[in-house]
């Protein structure tokens, strides 16, 4: 089942996320930093595939604004699956800042 993506402003860029910050976790709290850790194969797959561009041209901020429009994510518990692309072929996953660490 699918859902909204019906989250406050921080799920999707965190407070410190524009200013350099690079996560030093597997478990992202926000989308953008859960995008910033994808892999370099899934970023590579992701920006052919879904924006029909090269890799070196996609950046963060157009991601998020697709991320955005599709506005989908494949469960409301943490970790939320959060679609990139309408079909769910590539998403990112996005933990509670409360449980990080756990």
């Amino acid at each position: 089942m699918a859902f909204e993506l019906s989250f406050s402003p921080e799920f999707f860029i965190g407070p410190h996320d524009l200013e350099g910050y690079t996560p030093k976790t597997e478990e992202p709290t926000s989308v953008y930093q859960a995008l910033v850790l994808m892999g370099p194969a899934e970023w590579d797959s992701m920006a052919r595939e879904v924006f029909s561009c090269e890799p070196d041209h996609l950046t963060v901020e157009t991601v998020l604004e697709k991320v955005r429009e599709t506005d989908t994510c494949r469960d409301l518990r943490s970790p939320v699956e959060v679609y990139i692309d309408p079909e769910g072929y590539h998403s990112v996953h996005v933990y509670d800042a409360a449980e990080e660490g756990n």
